[in-house]
């Protein structure tokens, strides 16, 4: 089975408002396999010399007139290491590997196309990809950047493999009052796509757990701004003839909204060490804040689900109102991982 590989990095900036970063693709979970050894590759799959998937940087801001933020400048890095480009190519040791993306007419993001297979480059393990992007408002300007994992791994027999990808253009993110967009799971095997003998189950996150959509069963799920509070996640799980295959999760993001949640986290970076060490614990005390002013709105308590990628929850007390949430290493060690944060207001 798959899970969701996406890794978010959130920064909140008071000088310039409240910024939300995120790494999305419209193919959805961007993934290689290999077959055979590392001394003797047989075959890798996805092939991204063919599929070439893009990493799009999607920025939205607490200012209603900003919406979806712009950046006025995009860096990128491979494992920490910064990629150069000449002509929008990337040159020096990821040369070819890589495309720089700018927005063009109905598409509003920056990226990075992928052009070659990275498992060797990788090192035959996962990769990250970062950007960071430079935004200004006014005279003020910041750094904002978020984080991409892209698993790298042997195959295992005649692995199955499930992916929410992007079923228009819109790339998950809402931009009006009256928008949508769409989502569409695919399944593969061995690199190749299924489309025989699947049916589907889609679900909500909700302020305590996953809530099944009912009548939802088609390859497709349309999500309307009116669905979700500037935030939402989704699940599918598929099956093949009656068993489950897989299952796979995605945020949808509507910029449209007149509210944000401000997390409020400590350490602002949101990191725990897995040495001891270094840091153990994240704790988060939100605001409901309006768009545009940044300041408090609303007096509410909040539920906190804290899930690994695979949306596993990892706290009971999901159902229970509270004022702050902290994640602890043991939270992490858990998951196995990262641990994904849904935060609600309670109405």
């Amino acid at each position: 089975m798959s899970t969701a590989s996406t890794s978010r990095t959130i920064k909140f900036i008071s000088k310039a408002g409240t910024y939300t970063a995120v790494i999305m693709s419209p193919n959805g979970d961007v993934y290689q396999e290999y077959e055979g050894t590392q001394d003797d590759v047989t075959a890798i799959y996805p092939d991204f010399s063919t599929l070439k998937p893009i990493l799009y940087f999607v920025c939205t801001s607490s200012r209603v007139a900003e919406g979806v933020a712009d950046p006025d400048a995009m860096e990128y890095y491979f494992n920490d290491q910064k990629i150069s480009f000449s002509g929008g190519v990337s040159t020096g040791t990821f040369a070819g590997y890589f495309k720089t993306v700018a927005p063009s007419g109905d598409q509003l993001y920056y990226g990075l196309q992928i052009l070659k297979n990275i498992v060797d480059l990788a090192g035959y393990a996962p990769a990250v990809i970062k950007m960071v992007a430079t935004v200004s408002y006014g005279t003020q300007s910041d750094s904002i950047q978020a984080s991409y994992t892209i698993p790298v791994q042997q195959a295992t027999g005649s692995s199955y493999r499930v992916t929410i990808a992007a079923g228009d253009s819109k790339n998950f993110v809402i931009t009006d009052k009256s928008g949508s967009c769409i989502l569409k799971a695919m399944a593969y095997q061995s690199g190749n796509a299924l489309s025989q003998n699947l049916t589907y189950k889609w679900e909500k996150m909700g302020a305590t757990g996953w809530t099944e959509l009912s009548g939802k069963t088609s390859q497709t799920l349309t999500v309307s701004a009116a669905d979700i509070d500037t935030y939402g996640e989704y699940r599918v799980h598929v099956y093949r003839s009656g068993s489950e295959i897989g299952t796979d999760i995605q945020s949808v993001m509507d910029a449209s909204d007149p509210y944000d949640i401000d997390p409020h986290p400590i350490p602002e970076d949101e990191t725990i060490t897995e040495d001891s060490t270094g840091n153990g614990e994240v704790t988060y005390t939100p605001v409901v804040v309006k768009r545009g002013t940044g300041t408090k709105a609303l007096d509410t308590q909040f539920y906190f689900v804290l899930k690994d990628a695979a949306g596993v929850y990892l706290n009971t007390d999901r159902d229970v109102p509270k004022a702050s949430q902290t994640v602890t290493r043991a939270h992490c060690q858990q998951a196995g991982g990262d641990v994904s944060v849904t935060i609600t207001s309670v109405d």
